[in-house]
């Protein structure tokens, strides 16, 4: 499974499937571009990521959510390259028998993708500025 991309994130596609019927909670993660970060305006955020890396980081996170959590279905998608703001930059979706399970693996990759995956974000002023980047 490929967890980069640079098209668009389709949310909509993690509910299309049928569920499990031993499925009790479907979670899920939503990650936004705001407009303005650290209070400056922002139309964007350009995302860069060493690829390579970054699908072997989110694997083996996600084998570790697998590991820790009795979860069912794991979803990752995150974009990179220019991300407008209102559009879906990272989405995670976990299903599992029960929703503590389904909440604690959703939160635990949304927080070590961040933390550990090489991907970098630069936040684009509507003046075309680059404001420092920052990772994650």
């Amino acid at each position: 499974m490929e967890y980069l991309t640079r098209d668009p994130i389709d949310a909509s596609a993690w509910h299309k499937p049928a569920v499990d019927a031993r499925d009790g909670a479907s979670v899920e993660f939503q990650g936004l571009v705001r407009r303005e970060e650290e209070g400056t305006p922002i139309v964007c955020l350009e995302y860069e990521t060493y690829a390579p890396m970054a699908e072997r980081v989110i694997a083996r996170l996600v084998e570790q959510a697998r590991g820790r959590w009795p979860v069912r279905e794991v979803c990752v998608q995150h974009r990179f390259g220019r991300i407008p703001v209102g559009h879906l930059a990272l989405f995670v979706g976990v299903r599992a028998t029960h929703r503590r399970e389904a909440f604690e693996a959703c939160q635990f990759l949304v927080d070590e993708i961040k933390r550990e995956a090489p991907i970098w974000k630069t936040a684009i002023s509507p003046d075309g500025a680059r404001l420092n980047p920052v990772h994650g």
